[in-house]
């Protein structure tokens, strides 16, 4: 009876901890209520196939029966239905293990004291818990953001540990024989616990790094188009130094042509003075220096990959945002627009960017042409196809847009990809 009992307390802890760690997609009370249907079936389970089986193979079937229902009920409110969910159902399984295995242990050795027990194992669920919670929870959900075959792989440390204490605890040896090896269990769990710390903490610091190298990345892009900035406005400097040098013998030419009446030679010298004043002019899209030195490289670099680059900005001097923030942003835009407008060998890519006041927001736009497909992940966010490392510019706009409540939009239309950014020009 005590298992029994001990079993339905371990269910309501692990439904209490997938509240915590599963990502819903799913109001709460309809996961309420899915928790409920799910208690309910493996209350019945856990009546028919213990208390009135009592056998290993009961036993074993009963953990199966359970075990499928359970992941069913997490895939069913789980807004990832991949091997995240899987992840996390087995997780949850695990974690009830050690709180489980301490009431059990007290039980065995104290068998009068059947409710101290059962108080106990809810102790150390609730402990355990905020462990949990305190240590893993945030890197936890972080991580599961990440749509990667990895999860499946993952799987295998909680059956593992799973069926390493099953093993020692129930079937072959069974914990009311062999009370020597609640021990060994108990260090089995904490063995887990720690691992999961450590695995989490890794891959969460490993993203950070991935981040901060793509954020690199980025600056690195603005500072070569500041750079490049500064290098025409030096070679125009020379050049107009070299024009105004020149300019009193010019003079003296023309006035000589003028006075022979020599017209066509006149005509050719005035075109080719045009012609250098044309060349110093600078190719300004913006009035924003930051933002216009960000289009002002990707101009050239589409021009290089023979990509048509048309720009209709109207963006201020001034934003109310952080204008390296903005433009690193603008820089990741970009960088994919002419990517994937120049793929497209057979025929001339285009980028094109629009940007206009409208009463007291900045309303961006960016189309390019495509030819790969576009997927979109459950954020509704483009995926990246290029593998680990990448995938990180959508997540730095949505943080963008979240940090100054900004709208973002992306469409898929008429062979156009297209996303559309709106900017508070005033706070509200």
């Amino acid at each position: 009876m005590f298992d029994f009992v001990l079993s339905r307390i371990s269910m309501i802890w692990m439904f209490i901890f997938f509240l915590f760690f599963l990502p819903h997609s799913i109001k709460r009370w309809k996961a309420l209520s899915l928790f409920g249907i799910c208690f309910i079936l493996g209350t019945v389970c856990d009546y028919f196939l213990i208390l009135k089986k009592n056998s290993v193979i009961a036993g074993i079937a009963n953990i199966l029966i359970e075990g499928i229902v359970i992941q069913l009920t997490v895939f069913a409110i789980c807004k990832y239905h991949d091997g995240r969910a899987l992840f996390v159902g087995l997780t949850g399984a695990v974690y009830v293990l050690l709180g489980g295995m301490i009431g059990k242990g007290f039980h065995v050795f104290w068998s009068d004291r059947f409710f101290a027990g059962l108080l106990i194992a809810s102790a150390a669920n609730f402990f355990i818990l905020l462990f949990l919670c305190i240590k893993l929870r945030r890197a936890f959900i972080r991580q599961l953001e990440r749509k990667d075959s990895i999860w499946i792989k993952l799987c295998v440390i909680p059956l593992l540990f799973y069926f390493l204490v099953y093993s020692i605890t129930i079937w072959p040896a069974d914990i009311d024989e062999c009370p020597q090896n609640l021990l060994g269990a108990m260090l089995l769990m904490v063995l887990m616990l720690v691992s999961y710390t450590i695995l989490f903490g890794a891959m969460d610091s490993y993203e950070k790094y991935q981040r901060q190298k793509y954020d690199i990345v980025l600056m690195e892009r603005y500072a070569a188009g500041m750079r490049q900035q500064l290098e025409i406005m030096r070679i125009n400097n020379e050049k107009n130094a070299i024009l105004r040098h020149d300019m009193r013998h010019q003079v003296m030419v023309i006035s000589g042509y003028l006075h022979n009446r020599e017209y066509q030679k006149l005509e050719k010298i005035m075109e080719k003075t045009l012609s250098q004043l044309e060349e110093l002019k600078s190719e300004v899209f913006c009035e924003n220096v930051a933002v216009n030195s960000i289009v002002a490289q990707y101009a050239v670099q589409a021009r290089r990959a023979n990509v048509e680059f048309r720009c209709e900005a109207d963006i201020p001097s001034g934003l109310p945002v952080d204008e390296v923030e903005f433009a690193v942003v603008l820089s990741n835009l970009l960088s994919n627009a002419v990517r994937e407008a120049g793929a497209d060998k057979e025929h001339r890519g285009m980028v094109q960017i629009y940007a206009c006041r409208v009463k007291e927001q900045l309303a961006l736009e960016i189309s390019n042409t495509f030819t790969n497909e576009v997927e979109f992940g459950e954020d509704k966010l483009p995926c990246s196809k290029r593998g680990e490392g990448h995938g990180y510019g959508s997540r730095s706009v949505q943080a963008f847009m979240r940090k100054y409540g900004a709208v973002y939009d992306y469409q898929v239309e008429n062979g156009l990809f297209t996303v559309r950014l709106a900017i508070f020009l005033m706070k509200p």
